[in-house]
């Protein structure tokens, strides 16, 4: 329990210091969120920041083994990109892994269409990764396996809005509706 304790006061001291730096709004301090990576997508494609196509970018970290909170909001952010209709066009959903052992290209490719059509899986190398999650200033730390080597991974849970540039628009938080991130991305995309 005492061990858990500490893993929740982590996490949720990660989020109240995103959350008080970013606002909800571009800053010159927000501007810190995001940058370059290259990764694997689920289909075996390395890809970067400047593959999709000028679109803006619903960027969540998590991986496929989760339990609950990633296949949930994989699935709202899914929901939030078809509410939008013509305008969901404009937006790339990604999932980048923080759990690059399990989460393999054939894993994702497994995992990933459960969510969405449009939704790309991204994996790399535990390098690749840690930089990923450096840049977009996500926290994740793989716990102790158990006797049958199954483990959790404790990650950050926001979503981050990117636009065309690369550049830090907004987040959304684990929980948020995907008629709330739609309203908002709207707002952006009009």
């Amino acid at each position: 329990m005492h061990r858990l304790f500490h893993k929740v006061i982590a996490v949720a001291a990660v989020g109240v210091t995103l959350t008080a730096l970013l606002g909800g709004q571009a800053s010159a301090v927000a501007a810190a969120i995001g940058g370059p990576f290259e990764l694997v997508d689920h289909t075996g494609q390395t890809v970067t920041e400047d593959s999709f196509d000028d679109r803006y970018l619903l960027v969540f970290f998590g991986y496929a083994w989760c339990p609950d909170v990633c296949p949930t909001e994989l699935l709202i952010i899914g929901q939030a990109v078809d509410e939008l209709g013509e305008l969901g066009d404009e937006v790339q959903p990604l999932f980048i892994t923080v759990d690059p052992a399990r989460d393999t290209v054939q894993a994702l490719a497994e995992y990933v269409p459960s969510f969405h059509p449009r939704l790309v899986g991204l994996t790399g190398s535990e390098e690749q990764i840690r930089d990923a999650a450096q840049a977009y200033r996500v926290y994740y730390r793989l716990n102790e396996p158990d006797e049958d080597g199954n483990y959790l991974v404790d990650h950050t849970s926001y979503v981050y809005f990117m636009d065309p540039d690369g550049d830090y628009v907004t987040h959304f938080v684990f929980g948020q509706g995907p008629e709330k991130m739609a309203e908002i991305m709207r707002r952006h995309l009009d």
